[in-house]
């Protein structure tokens, strides 16, 4: 069995020997065949990035024409990802069957159709059914775009050739968001249409892959498609023969599955291919190209002025990585990209995180315009086509279609939750949300430094060659033991003499971070991250707790303890507040929670009448410390009200605590309660109207004495009252501690 497998993976290293020869033949001309073709290409690009930039500027009016809530709008801008993680589970395959430019042409009519849905829309389910519908166009133009691309150029320019695809998709982007400063959303639409019509048209005057064509076996068009591709004069014979003998090793390989993916031998590729789709759409793009306008307003900056000079720069920045991906390189470019990536993401959350302090709350506006315009253009200096030109450049010929699939779906699923969720994001904590983007950018960068390889001025077949080499050396590492008992002719086979070794770019191919420099750096960066991540040892909650309220401001206490407090946030009520953080949630009431969920999603009738009537005063949420009965706690009540209630009726601060005690001690009706009201004040929030009572009374019986600390506030038809209860004798210990909880309780809804 060992010779067998040795055999089989020597075997295509011998294939593939003859392939480095083409490192010998004159470089390729540019003819004018090759550019229309790449411009036919990538015209569908063009109706990519107006897809992404569509909701930037138009949110507020489709909103208000179809009057639609936040999450309407929300999943509306998530369904073109959506879709295009349907489009791209059938990318590849029908790439592989019906061809590049078959394809090209089903995800015109999807995206001609969807735009049109979209500008004829009387209500939200047309909208989104057209949103829906571009989603699957441009699933499939991801996937085929850059693959068709790469399979027509020469080695010496493919990279510049398919980081095209970013340029016209950034194209795209510029357009909507220009023009969505003065077009109505219906006519911004429309734009979309423009580059498929082209598309459409461009596709009857250009040539198929020829590497699609010697999978199908018509290798006399091959020569012919190569030769108009290289011009007349060009030697096209040992390409040809290059692109034949990889296009056998994959029909020897071709009962590949799913399963087979996941082998060893590509597992390196699949690291990476995977690895680049995720971080590139968990780094913050996402969010920051669709809700642009929204990141302005929220920071205090010109809306319309920003997405003008969004739409200006991001060509010529685009430009710029066309002109420098072969000549950096992809590594370098990728990890530069996602360097300028991180920083704009810390000035972000800089911005967003001093907003509320008054001392430096007038740099807001500045730093968000600055955060917005290098992370748009350092994204697309590299981050945003190169994750697609490695992945085009990778995958060998037996499963670059399962692989490319796998890895278009995994970009197309991060991108639709990541779109989803960003305005929720943006709810919990801006700051917070572009924290995390920046370590997801930072990640990006010791990932690419580890593992990502260079794959510039190689062919293709000589990238599969490298990485056959790497993993053939894989596995002998790992079998060296097996091999001693192997036969010598099945060694001989998979190994070759230092004599027979001839110096070719693919041997100067990175390894998989086989250097213990590299590994030592990947062990640092993980466990930092870790620990940063998981507050291994408190390191997280220390940093935080040497400038309590930034941590605060920023929401991190959600996630990590600040100062000895927890942050409570319920989105659903539209409430938050801190609690010691070694106080737990109310079991009971989380029990309660899980049955109520359970009879909502039961598929069993409703009972013939409700045994147990539902108390409107029963806490939302409730913390105490472990293994408290419930006299030491703080709990949330949410009470319905009508929406003309106003606390302000009973009088000022001191009338308000006075009738809170006699709601408590119900009013005279048990004559061994007694309430004393200590301390009534008024907080006012000016920039939302709202106003807080704030409480401090006593309870009093013959079998208990308790002191309570209150707040009260009424807002959107809902009576909110956190109340906060500790025995008297512990009141001396718990006061600060209470004060801190009631300043701390603010509505967010």
């Amino acid at each position: 069995m060992l010779g067998f497998e040795l055999k089989k993976m020597a075997g295509d290293n011998n294939m593939e020997k003859g392939l480095l020869l083409a490192n010998k033949e004159e470089t390729a001309r540019t003819t004018l065949l090759l550019v229309f073709s790449t411009f036919i290409i990538v015209c569908a690009s063009f109706t990519f990035g107006v897809s992404v930039g569509y909701t930037a500027d138009t949110m507020s009016s489709i909103m208000t024409d179809l009057d639609l809530s936040l999450a309407q709008f929300s999943l509306f801008g998530s369904l073109m990802t959506f879709g295009g993680m349907i489009g791209a589970i059938f990318s590849a395959k029908a790439a592989s069957a019906l061809g590049n430019k078959m394809t090209l042409w089903l995800a015109d009519l999807f995206c001609i159709t969807g735009w049109l849905a979209i500008a004829l829309a009387k209500d939200i389910v047309l909208l989104d059914l057209g949103r829906f519908f571009v989603g699957i166009g441009v699933g499939l133009i991801s996937y085929v775009v850059p693959v068709y691309v790469a399979e027509v150029t020469p080695k010496h320019i493919r990279g510049a050739f398919t980081f095209s695809n970013q340029l016209l998709q950034n194209c795209g982007v510029a357009i909507a968001y220009y023009f969505g400063n003065f077009l109505s959303w219906r006519s911004l639409a429309l734009i979309g249409i423009i580059p498929c019509g082209i598309q459409v048209i461009g596709l009857f005057f250009i040539p198929e892959s020829p590497r699609w064509l010697a999978k199908k076996g018509r290798d006399e068009e091959v020569e012919v498609v190569l030769q108009k591709l290289r011009g007349k004069g060009h030697d096209i014979m040992l390409e040809a023969r290059a692109i034949k003998i990889s296009v056998e090793v994959s029909k020897q390989n071709s009962n590949t599955s799913i399963r087979s993916l996941f082998r060893k031998r590509y597992a390196h590729q699949l690291t990476i291919g995977i690895g680049l789709m995720l971080l590139q759409q968990l780094c913050g793009m996402s969010g920051i190209g669709s809700y642009g306008s929204t990141l302005f307003e929220l920071g205090g900056f010109p809306a319309r002025i920003g997405m003008t000079v969004l739409s200006l720069i991001v060509v010529p920045k685009s430009l710029l990585g066309l002109i420098l991906v072969d000549r950096w390189g992809r590594r370098p470019l990728l990890m530069a990209s996602a360097f300028g990536l991180c920083l704009s993401c810390i000035t972000l959350a800089v911005a967003f995180g001093v907003k509320d302090v008054p001392e430096i709350q007038n740099i807001t506006p500045v730093f968000t315009f600055i955060g917005i315009l290098s992370f748009t253009m350092m994204f697309a200096f590299g981050m945003g086509a190169l994750p697609w030109v490695i992945m085009s450049e990778i995958f060998p010929m037996d499963i670059k279609v399962l692989a490319g699939s796998l890895v278009t779906i995994a970009n197309w699923f991060t991108g639709w939750i990541a779109n989803y969720c960003f305005n929720f994001m943006l709810v919990w904590s801006p700051a917070g949300t572009f924290i995390i983007s920046a370590i997801v950018c930072g990640v990006t960068i010791v990932f690419t430094w580890c593992l990502v390889p260079e794959t510039q001025g190689l062919t293709l077949e000589e990238i599969q060659l490298s990485f056959a080499k790497m993993s053939l050396k894989l596995y002998f590492s790992l079998h060296s033991s097996s091999l001693k008992n192997a036969k010598p002719s099945s060694i001989l086979i998979a190994q070759q003499s230092p004599g027979d070794r001839k110096t070719s770019p693919a041997e100067e191919f990175s390894p998989l971070a086989e250097k213990f420099n590299r590994r030592l750096l990947l062990g640092i960066g993980s466990s930092s991250v870790l620990a940063i991540g998981a507050n291994f040892g408190g390191v997280t909650s220390f940093v935080l707790g040497l400038s309590p309220e930034f941590g605060r401001n920023l929401k991190l206490d959600v996630v990590y303890p600040i100062s000895g407090y927890r942050r409570c946030m319920d989105t659903v009520e539209g409430f938050e507040f801190i609690y010691p953080s070694t106080w737990v949630g109310d079991q009971t009431l989380l029990y309660r929670a899980a049955e109520k969920s359970e009879r909502e999603t039961s598929l069993d009738l409703p009972p013939a009448r409700n045994l147990r009537r539902k108390n409107v005063n029963e806490p939302v949420v409730a913390f105490g410390p472990p293994g408290s009965t419930g006299e030491l706690n703080v709990s949330v009540i949410v009470s319905p009200v009508s929406p003309t209630f106003s606390i302000e009726a009973f009088g000022g601060p001191k009338e308000v605590g006075e009738a809170i005690v006699r709601t408590v001690t119900r009013s005279g009706q048990r004559t061994d309660l007694k309430g004393t009201l200590l301390e009534a004040n008024l907080r006012q929030d000016s920039e939302r109207n709202l106003k807080y009572y704030e409480l401090e009374f006593k309870v009093e019986s013959t079998t208990f004495r308790r002191h309570n600390v209150a707040v009260c506030c009424a807002n959107g038809g809902r009576l909110y009252t956190l109340n906060a209860q500790a025995p008297e004798s512990a009141w001396s210990e718990l006061k600060e501690e209470f004060h801190t909880i009631a300043k701390s309780f603010n509505i967010i809804s």
